[in-house]
């Protein structure tokens, strides 16, 4: 077979190859600019940041006055036998520079005594620092919503934000942030949280890194485009009276999870929501065992996605679907114009000129999410995610009894 390159084209050759056309136009505009609003939207909330000057640590030092009168902060912080990491998060917390008044309660799932013993060690140091907890009988509920609902009623002020024992803050201004975004209209704030890379060592964690940052460009995207649905609990403010307006977590009372999605789709429209993704908002977890809670969260996330608005899921589902056009397309397209070369050339144009800027955009929003930082295996990752997804969806629902309490709906 003798190799050429030749400008008869077939018509069949001409169609596929504007087929593959209309794939890298949608995917370089539509799929590219939406994994973007990451990176642009952390930009905006830094440049809304003035700084007034850098101490010995080379940290800034931020200028809280120009975020206005900072509402009274009730800081909920859920705790399920986490003694070692709570030592460090609540110092952190409640040394907090924060121009308004805050309270800081930790509820404890379980009475654990070594918590409790912590905390009250730690009150006589911090007079804005509450204790209280769940029932240890309290086993046909969900735990963590009965926890939560408890610290909310306990609370004081109508800004709740809510952390886990398990995280770790490294900003003093954290709370100014987050909570800068409150007005007439904003009743809920979704911030970030994200595992330290390093704590995860074991085999697929690339792939694991990957789904993180992807699962968040997915819902953050969403709420910067003002669709939001969900957050994550780790990072997460909202109104007290939203709250008890929603009657809590009573929608959902046969779940034993939804807090922070199926929750925040209720009380979430197109014009109460607020992102905060400034690099000082970002919350560190530390997780036990990085592989399994993963997998958890995965299962979790994926049973009880059924319950919330699924636009912008199915934005990056047809994407996917797109993505796999392309690659048969362009396969099709080689074969069939063989021996000449020039479809070829054409379809290994629009496959750099897709995947080149598709990967740095993906990089970028790793960087900044502060997840670990992937380059050669995002195309294997974006290409095979469906896939991924489809499991832990099956999983889920196969056994979908975990996910439920015994109430009945």
């Amino acid at each position: 077979m003798q190799f050429l390159f030749n400008f008869d084209i077939s018509l069949t050759t001409i169609i596929l190859l504007s087929a593959i056309t209309l794939c890298v136009i949608f995917l370089l505009t539509l799929y590219r600019c939406r994994i973007a609003r990451i990176a642009k939207h952390q930009q905006v909330c830094s440049d809304s940041i003035s700084h007034l000057s850098t101490d010995e640590d080379g940290k800034s030092r931020i200028d809280t006055s120009t975020f206005g009168n900072l509402p009274t902060a009730s800081i909920i912080v859920y705790a399920n036998d986490e003694t070692s990491h709570l030592a460090q998060l609540l110092p952190q917390i409640l040394e907090q520079e924060y121009t308004a008044k805050f309270e800081v309660i930790v509820v404890n799932d379980g009475a654990s005594e070594s918590t409790q013993d912590l905390v009250s060690e730690l009150e006589l140091r911090y007079p804005n620092l509450y204790y209280t907890h769940t029932p240890d009988r309290s086993r046909n509920l969900s735990r963590k919503k009965l926890a939560l609902t408890i610290g909310i009623k306990a609370a004081r002020y109508d800004v709740i934000v809510l952390v886990n024992a398990n995280s770790r803050i490294n900003s003093p201004y954290w709370l100014s942030l987050m909570t800068r975004n409150f007005n007439d209209k904003t009743d809920v704030v979704i911030g970030y949280a994200t595992p330290q890379p390093q704590d995860d060592t074991s085999m697929g964690r690339r792939r694991r890194a990957f789904d993180r940052v992807a699962e968040a460009v997915t819902y953050l995207s969403a709420a910067i485009g003002k669709s939001p649905y969900r957050g994550f609990n780790y990072n997460l403010a909202y109104r007290r009276s939203c709250f008890f307006d929603n009657k809590g977590f009573s929608h959902s009372l046969n779940l034993h999870y939804g807090d922070d999605d199926v929750f925040i789709n209720e009380i979430t429209n197109s014009h109460n929501t607020a992102v905060e993704l400034s690099p000082e908002s970002i919350v560190e977890c530390h997780f036990h065992g990085a592989k399994e809670t993963h997998r958890i969260l995965k299962r979790r996330y994926s049973y009880t996605s059924r319950f919330i608005r699924k636009g912008a899921r199915f934005f990056f589902g047809f994407s996917s679907l797109l993505f796999w056009a392309w690659a048969l397309l362009s396969i099709a397209t080689i074969v069939l114009s063989l021996p000449n070369l020039l479809p070829t050339a054409i379809v290994v144009a629009l496959g750099i000129t897709l995947w080149i800027p598709t990967i740095l955009t993906w990089r970028k929003a790793m960087i900044t999410l502060k997840s670990r930082r992937l380059f050669i295996t995002i195309p294997w990752f974006v290409m095979t995610r469906p896939f991924y997804n489809a499991r832990y969806k099956f999983n889920s629902r196969r056994n979908y009894r975990q996910h439920h309490t015994w109430i009945k709906r």
